[in-house]
């Protein structure tokens, strides 16, 4: 209960300070699904140009995935106050896996996020104001989105086409927009679902582009009676990389084709809007460089896969205590370990501990107790652990990869969760209205977009601990 009343004093904190008007008609938040900050040299040329460019951005939690990423950027907060410890997590009463996005009553729906997010201050400071949330994943566009989102759309590979849930509304549009994607086969559907070999295409976010431009039209976004707020997430260098990894033809192809689509989209918000928008961008993770590529080789990864990683440090265990019959690791969702509770009842967490640092792979083993609220004299690791743990939904131990190991089993694939600059370094990026253009060498946090976005349009957003208004960004500063 002090955790829930602590986040509602947070909330009327933000909602005390928004003012009864914005001053931009339209606000925009790009995130593209595990973007590289190298990438950023290749795609987005008039944001490098003329924006406010971090260098040196990166997310401060783990797992390095797609919810928590979603959530800090859209929140300006951390796994301890969203509640957002990963895309899944064990919960101990229902002794099951639940999903991030997962909703009791309407099947998909933001009912774990906690706290305060930049859309639901937006839209408590200002009646008239909209809010329109869009990608391929339920989960980015759910987190991006908030609880008071007018339209939170994104794809479902099984029936071929956008859609959303009873928990938002359905624009009556949408059906009609569905049938001219199906006609166009962009995304067609083969044995049930659209395959594999298409989600990890260009064709994901080029399908992604078409609806946020139906939607500008149809919605009249940028032209309403308040400030418009549109986030959307590209997930398709997400797919494309766990798929062919970051070093292949079609991740040229991909980013390519992602720079197309985001410079056509660019020029429609600014003729919507009249030019009176400001555009942030970042991502909800990075990648590591497959070991099959030279990147990758000259780094020394190495790639172990993810279940049979799982799978060791359970026989770690049952090789030190062996239980025949149970299972030591009730639920694997790496870096959450789950264990049984008798178990740590009768061993303790340190001996467990002590054992799985011992498996290949694994280069730090953290229990959140000792960690949390602590000191952690310069060991980074823990300090972004500290940041990560909600005691109800975090593992009993926090089990971090060694940095020279990629956890992925698709050859050539590649993927990301650490703690590591591979994963946790993303661009940042302000544009537009009210942005002082220019680059930024100096540390920044992915927590701080949301904070300085309220400040660019027009209303406060009070920073995390942690985080903080990227005045560098802010023409009003000089």
């Amino acid at each position: 209960m002090k955790t829930i009343a602590r986040h509602a004093a947070v909330l009327l904190l933000v909602l005390l300070a928004c003012p009864a008007a914005a001053k931009v008609r339209l606000g925009v938040v790009v995130s593209v699904d595990q973007m590289r900050p190298d990438y950023l040299e290749r795609v987005f040329a008039r944001l490098r140009e003329e924006g406010a460019v971090f260098a040196k951005a990166r997310h401060t939690h783990v797992p390095t995935e797609t919810a928590p990423g979603h959530a800090a950027i859209s929140t300006g907060r951390l796994p301890e106050t969203h509640g957002i410890v990963g895309n899944d997590w064990y919960d101990r009463v229902a002794g099951k896996d639940a999903y991030c996005v997962a909703d009791a009553v309407f099947g998909i729906g933001p009912e774990h996020l906690s706290g305060p997010t930049l859309a639901d201050a937006l839209k408590a400071g200002e009646p008239a104001a909209r809010v329109f949330s869009v990608s391929s994943k339920d989960r980015s566009a759910v987190l991006l989105g908030g609880r008071k989102a007018d339209l939170v759309l994104w794809f479902d590979r099984g029936l071929g086409e956008f859609t959303t849930s009873g928990y938002y509304r359905r624009p009556a549009w949408l059906d009609a927009f569905n049938a001219a994607l199906k006609k166009s086969a962009l995304l067609p559907l083969t044995d049930g679902k659209v395959p594999s070999s298409v989600m990890a295409s260009p064709a994901l976010d080029q399908a992604t582009r078409r609806l946020v431009s139906e939607l500008v039209v149809r919605e009249k976004v940028g032209r309403g009676p308040g400030t418009d707020l549109l986030l959307v997430s590209f997930s398709g260098t997400d797919t494309v990389g766990h798929s062919h990894g970051i070093q292949s033809a079609m991740m040229d192809a991909q980013l390519e084709s992602l720079d197309r689509e985001f410079t056509g989209l660019l020029a429609e918000l600014e003729a919507a809007s009249g030019g009176d928008l400001v555009l942030a961008l970042s991502a909800d993770h990075g990648a590591v460089p497959e070991p099959e590529g030279p990147l990758g080789r000259g780094m020394g990864i190495r790639r172990l896969d993810w279940l049979a990683f799982g799978r060791s440090l359970e026989a770690a265990l049952q090789k030190k205590w062996p239980a025949k019959d149970r299972r030591r690791i009730v639920s694997y969702q790496v870096p959450h370990i789950y264990l049984d509770q008798a178990f740590v009842d009768a061993k303790g967490l340190e001996p467990i501990a002590r054992v799985l640092r011992k498996v290949d792979g694994v280069g730090a083993v953290l229990i959140p107790a000792a960690v949390a609220g602590g000191a952690h004299d310069g060991d980074a690791v823990a300090a972004v652990v500290a940041r990560s743990i909600r005691a109800d939904r975090s593992g009993d131990l926090f089990v971090i990869t060694a940095p020279d190991v990629l956890l992925h089993d698709k050859v050539p694939g590649t993927s990301h969760g650490s703690p590591w600059d591979y994963d946790a370094a993303v661009p940042l990026v302000f544009w537009g209205k009210g942005v002082r253009r220019g680059r930024v060498e100096a540390p920044a946090a992915v927590i701080d977009l949301a904070p300085t976005m309220a400040r660019l349009l027009g209303f406060d957003y009070p920073p995390a601990p942690g985080g903080a208004v990227r005045l560098e960004a802010l023409a009003e500063a000089r």
